[in-house]
This record gives C-alpha cells, structure tokens and sequence, in this order.
C-alpha cells in the first residue's frame, strides 16, 4: 500500500463534513428545520447517527453550516476584502452576479420557498438566518462602502443604510420574480441591471455621478 500524505485525514474530515452539509441541506428542503432529524441526515449522508455529533453539536449547529455554506455570505466577505479598490460599479455589479447565479439555482429556489416562510415563522430559525447570513453579509457591503466613502465616490450615507437599501433592491427583484413568481416586464437579468443604475445614482457622489455619465 502506497503512503498516504500527510493531510489526508485532514482531507477526510473536510469531506465528511462537506457532505453531511449537503445531506443536511437536501433534507431541510424537503422537510423544513422542524419536521427534520439528525437520524434522517444522516440516513440521507449514508453515515452512523453519531458521527454527526463530531461535526457538529446539534441540529441547530448544523444548520447554522447549512445557511452559511449556502448563502452569499462568504463570497461577499471575500469580495469586500479583495475588491475594495474596484469602482462601486464594479464590485455591486459582482454582487449582482452572485445574487443572479442564486436566483437561476432550483436547489436554491427551492430552499428559500421552503425555509424563508419558516424563518418567519420559527424564532430560532430566523436567530440563524439573520446572524450567520443576512448580518455578515450586511456587514460586509458596509465596509466596503466605506471605504468608497472615505475615497469621496459616494455621497454622505450611513454605510449601513447603503447595505441595507442595496440589498433588498437586490432581493426583492429574486424573491418576486423567482419566489412569488409575479410576471416581470423584463428578464431577471435586465431588473437587476435596472436596480443597479438606480441605486448607484443615488448613492454616487456628484463628481463621479459626473465622470459615470
């Protein structure tokens, strides 16, 4: 037998919880947070009930990973960091992408169909959504912000307001068209283009609303 590298329980671990996340992620889809055991996960991850507990401490732990495997919120950290240097334009219209990219995902659309209404629903639900999606990724359109900001390209906003109003521009555009499937004027891709224009001309400063026309 061939020596294995040195990394490879590391590796293995990784990939155990990977798909333990996945398994957990189908599972809820189907049968919401409440209505879904550990048992069952791990019947659907082709594992022993138990090793669940190595990975993660309960349910609710696990479905924290679920929702920050799933949601936009690290690449948007990622961007905020590795982006800050690029035009609001540039680093909103990536953002865009991203949530694009969610809205054509029919796992993903069927996951906000089935967990959002229980967010609303489900105290503890709603606790992990905000706290592990929607606050990190608020948090990380804000920095970069601000930082746009201090450079003088957006006019005197509270960063977080900015997020905030950006964000459900964003949203609400996916959750109506995808969610709510009300019949659009446009394709998916030229309302968000369209809420890209509106929300930078109100939130660019007046020399660089200038340079952009």
């Amino acid at each position: 037998m061939g020596k294995k590298p040195p990394n490879f329980r590391k590796q293995q671990r990784e990939e155990t919880r990977r798909r333990i996340i996945e398994a957990a992620f189908r599972v809820f889809v189907r049968k919401g947070f409440k209505g879904t055991s550990n048992r069952e996960i791990a019947r659907e991850a082709g594992i022993s009930p138990g090793l669940i507990y190595w990975y993660f401490r309960n349910k609710e732990d696990l479905f924290q990973a679920v929702v920050e495997t799933k949601s936009l919120v690290f690449p948007l950290q990622q961007m905020a960091q590795t982006m800050r240097e690029a035009s609001p334009r540039e680093f909103l219209s990536r953002v865009m992408e991203l949530g694009a990219a969610l809205a054509r995902d029919p796992a993903m659309n069927a996951a906000m169909q089935l967990l959002l209404p229980e967010a609303i629903r489900n105290e503890r639900v709603r606790r992990v959504f905000v706290a592990r999606a929607v606050r990190p990724g608020l948090r990380a359109i804000a920095d970069y912000l601000a930082v746009q900001q201090a450079k003088g390209l957006l006019r005197p906003l509270d960063p977080r307001i900015g997020a905030q109003l950006w964000m459900g521009l964003l949203l609400s555009q996916i959750l109506l068209s995808r969610l709510l499937r009300i019949r659009s004027p446009a394709p998916l891709d030229r309302l968000l283009a369209e809420s890209l224009e509106v929300y930078l001309y109100g939130v660019l400063a007046p020399t660089a609303a200038k340079r952009r026309r």
